[in-house]
């Protein structure tokens, strides 16, 4: 666990990320307004709203890829100036560098924050791989591998610096149910035991219930409804009547 996570338990206050009256546009034409949001440390969102309310872009913010035109994010307690390596950004478009084997995109990260420790790290992907079923795949390029090993290649990327803000925009929307299901308990299950926070943008409203201890609804006019999900971590939740009953109550919001 990194030093800014342990000083944050330490200190008790448990909000890991705040949105103050975010407001960012496009070349004039507003598309988040006037934004306020509190992430707590260890739990799970997940972002819903209709198509244009901004879900990508409040997630690019959350970032550090944007900087908001009126308002303030704060990570730690400390203002957001550009990207942190204590945050990990998984998107649809995984962006792994066609020459680097699966080994080689896990490994990458610490290679950038610190080669010094060899050992250290071959240890850390090795073990990582193994938890995500890539130990097989390790030495396979991109193309050799199938959508959901792709995406899998991708997680260990993100999580191998043992991230403390999970960042993910709809990294699952291209994949068969099948995979998406086994995706989606890897996720569930690593950020549970990093006590990441988790901020996933999708369109899927079962998706947001199976990751989301809460559902945040953001609409078109810059508030953003945070709803208490009475499903998460259910057991068989799919085979549960009140996560139907859930999902409809969630697409009436939509509505």
């Amino acid at each position: 666990m990194n030093e800014n996570v342990d000083q944050r338990l330490i200190d008790g206050s448990g909000i890991l990320a705040r949105l103050r009256n975010v407001s960012f546009d496009y070349g004039g034409k507003p598309v988040i307004k006037n934004v306020n949001l509190e992430l707590k440390k260890g739990s799970s969102y997940s972002l819903i709203g209709q198509s244009g309310t901004g879900k990508s872009t409040l997630l690019n913010l959350a970032a550090g890829f944007l900087r908001p035109k009126e308002g303030s994010i704060e990570i730690l307690s400390k203002p957001l100036k550009g990207t942190r390596k204590e945050t990990a950004i998984m998107f649809q478009e995984l962006a792994l560098f066609p020459w680097q084997t699966v080994y080689q995109a896990a490994l990458m990260p610490l290679k950038m924050s610190n080669g010094k420790d060899k050992n250290g790290m071959e240890e850390r992907v090795i073990k990582l791989l193994e938890e995500l079923g890539l130990t097989e795949l390790k030495d396979k390029y991109p193309h050799q591998l199938s959508g959901g090993e792709r995406q899998r290649t991708a997680l260990a990327r993100g999580l191998i610096g043992e991230p403390d803000l999970l960042l993910m925009d709809e990294p699952t929307s291209s994949l068969d149910t099948v995979t998406k299901e086994s995706i989606q308990e890897l996720i569930r299950k690593q950020q549970q035991k990093l006590q990441a926070t988790l901020l996933f943008v999708t369109h899927d409203i079962e998706e947001a219930l199976l990751l989301g201890e809460k559902i945040l609804l953001l609409n078109g006019e810059g508030s953003v409804l945070t709803i208490d999900n009475p499903c998460y971590l259910r057991k068989q939740q799919r085979k549960d009547l009140a996560f139907y009953e859930q999902c409809i109550y969630l697409k009436e919001l939509l509505m």
